[in-house]
């Protein structure tokens, strides 16, 4: 055995910090509280057939930082909604005006949407709009999405 086992003053890295539960990817910070998307205006846009509004307006704060997993799922069938709303024809136009981080977040929104709604019809406009997705952005889109530790 050593003689100096007591002694750890040779222990200058913490490395506790480097716990990869506790790295946080955005750590400068972010302008959304990430509650999740507000309803009532979405659902107003929605009647008011602002599609595309409402879109944008449902992707602009996903609830990645809460731990309630019932937000996040009513938030993920709100986005579905939103993407029902929108004709087949209507899709490839609302996707070429979505930037790219909106399209990760939408492709966040399609899978989780896939995982929880096992309705036919909405399956099959998600995967529409996972064609649409893939078409402008990418494989990328979908790898990002896949390795990014913020989930919904």
């Amino acid at each position: 055995m050593a003689k100096n086992m007591q002694n750890t003053a040779y222990r200058k890295i913490d490395v506790d910090a480097f716990d990869p539960e506790k790295y946080d990817e955005n750590e400068e910070g972010t302008e959304t509280p990430g509650l999740g998307p507000d309803e009532r205006a979405v659902v107003s846009m929605l009647n008011t057939n602002r599609n595309l509004e409402a879109l944008q307006a449902s992707l602009l704060s996903p609830p990645f930082k809460t731990k309630n997993q019932a937000m996040k799922d009513k938030s993920t069938q709100l986005v579905a909604k939103v993407l029902q709303a929108f004709k087949s024809s209507e899709i490839e136009a609302a996707v070429q005006r979505l930037s790219i981080e909106e399209g990760d977040i939408l492709m966040k929104y399609v899978f989780k949407a896939m995982e929880i709604l096992a309705d036919p019809a909405v399956c099959q406009s998600l995967l529409a709009w996972h064609s649409q997705l893939v078409a402008k952005f990418g494989l990328g889109c979908i790898i990002r999405v896949m390795t990014n530790r913020q989930r919904l």
